[in-house]
């Protein structure tokens, strides 16, 4: 089901192949609601020691009600990411993380993108239009999933939290820690900012609240913004559609997007 709160940009935003570019949450927006995300593809799996699935998941069982609370103010929720965070990325030093146990995670684990993504991405692909993936997940877990695929396409580019491995061994996660609450747009090389910039519109995909921010409040005015509602329907749907041009709830799909977009952009037309 799709709520449209801002008709004035659906009819006056004259999208072309040339003015817009794409920025995209991964977990639970590109995949499904109920997939496993970038950083618990390693508790379902054998290949690491299962205490680390164990005390992965008391973590999550305990930080993530406060990443989807939004009587939550936002000093308080970011002191619990950053908490969370870090506690996560303790455990794969604690349990000697390597490149190939995390391949091997990837490669076996239960992600699965929403349906019609394939297809999504393709569209844009053929038309050369910037897709811009900003996560709070795993960067190694998010450019091999779609690598393996074969979606990783050139003109994607993924900000993310990337492991840097030496010799199999994990060494160090690389630059500051992303999450959902400080993901955005600051982390692009320049010249590509420079480049995003010029274009008239954006088009914004995001399961939270948070991931509105990934773009500069002054080009929202500009930015066609699409939020999935899955967790708290209810209780969150006026804050979503307070926030999200578009709102998506019931397990929406990337084609419900694509339908949404014929008519108004040629490309989805053909």
């Amino acid at each position: 089901m799709i709520f449209e709160n801002n008709s004035f940009k659906t009819k006056n935003f004259n999208f072309t192949k040339d003015n817009f570019y794409i920025l995209m949450d991964f977990d639970r927006t590109i995949t499904t609601s109920r997939s496993f995300g970038s950083w618990a593809v390693l508790e379902n799996t054998d290949f690491i020691n299962p205490n680390f699935k164990i005390e992965s998941r008391k973590l999550l069982e305990h930080y993530y009600p406060y990443e989807i609370d939004y009587s939550i103010d936002f000093n308080t929720k970011s002191y619990y990411m950053n908490e969370w965070y870090y506690k996560n990325m303790d455990l794969f030093y604690k349990y000697n993380l390597t490149h190939d146990i995390l391949m091997n995670c990837v490669k076996n684990s239960s992600m699965e993108f929403r349906l019609g993504f394939k297809e999504f991405i393709k569209i844009l692909h053929d038309y050369n239009i910037p897709i811009i993936i900003i996560s709070a997940g795993i960067g190694n877990v998010i450019t091999e999933f779609m690598s393996l695929n074969n979606c990783l396409f050139d003109n994607i580019y993924i900000i993310s939290n990337f492991i840097k491995f030496k010799d199999n061994k994990m060494i160090k996660f690389e630059d500051s820690i992303i999450h959902s609450l400080n993901k955005n747009m600051n982390s692009l090389p320049q010249e590509l900012i420079d480049v995003l910039y010029t274009k008239k519109y954006s088009m914004l995909f995001g399961d939270l609240i948070e991931d509105i921010y990934m773009l500069p409040q002054k080009y929202l005015n500009s930015c066609l913004s699409f939020g999935f509602l899955e967790q708290n329907v209810e209780k969150n749907l006026d804050v979503y559609t307070s926030s999200f041009d578009i709102v998506l709830i019931n397990n929406s799909s990337f084609f419900d997007i694509i339908n949404f977009l014929k008519n108004r952009i040629d490309i989805f037309n053909k």
